[in-house]
């Protein structure tokens, strides 16, 4: 049996992929935030991992050369995939940024809405408002991740939910894109718009 190598490197194969990578990671994280921390990691790298081998393949199959810059980059993203999962608990360490990435970002934020209302916009209280209140929830909410272990569980299941509605958003479109490409095919097909010939009328015989 053959096996189509340009078939198992095509981009709805790798659309597909990365979207089911993406599913089992949100339902890693939805189960348990604990075991979705430990073990996305390495689902999230199998899936780079294979992105890397694919692209680097497809490359070769076109180029046809072992140095060329799609091999070098797809080789680069397979590497980067190894390293997920030989580091399988790199997206908690991820995870445990998120709320000094909040932090820090609510700050920033409330301060520029201090310098608003202070210097550059005395008179625009609704931007004001808005900045302060994003500024304040930020700061208010990577607070509490970091001190309350109830709420970085809560973040890693807004994770995972995230995950899996990207993940079926994802599939819906490829599906939606092939049966868009399938009706093409079939739309611009000869055989099936060509009309149906008509019967020749038997000629009379002169007598």
């Amino acid at each position: 049996m053959t096996v189509n190598v340009e078939k198992l490197v095509s981009k709805k194969t790798t659309s597909l992929m990365v979207a089911i990578v993406l599913l089992i990671a949100g339902i890693l994280f939805c189960i348990s935030p604990a075991i979705g921390e430990e073990s996305a990691g390495i689902v999230i790298g199998i899936g780079v991992l294979l992105l890397g081998v694919i692209f680097g393949v497809k490359d070769f199959l076109s180029s046809k050369s072992l140095i060329s810059r799609g091999v070098l980059v797809g080789a680069v993203i397979a590497a980067l995939g190894v390293y997920f999962m030989a580091d399988g608990g790199i997206v908690s360490k991820i995870i445990g940024i998120i709320p000094y990435v909040l932090i820090v970002a609510g700050a920033c934020v409330f301060a520029d809405a201090v310098l608003l209302k202070t210097v550059r916009d005395k008179t625009n209280d609704k931007r004001f408002a808005i900045e302060l209140s994003i500024g304040l929830a930020a700061i208010v909410l990577g607070s509490l991740i970091l001190s309350l272990a109830f709420f970085r569980k809560a973040l890693a299941v807004i994770i995972g939910i995230l995950l899996i509605a990207g993940s079926v958003y994802y599939l819906m479109g490829v599906f939606k894109k092939d049966r868009a490409q399938k009706d093409a095919d079939s739309a611009a097909s000869p055989e099936k718009n060509a009309p149906a010939t008509q019967k020749k009328q038997p000629t009379k015989k002169s007598k």
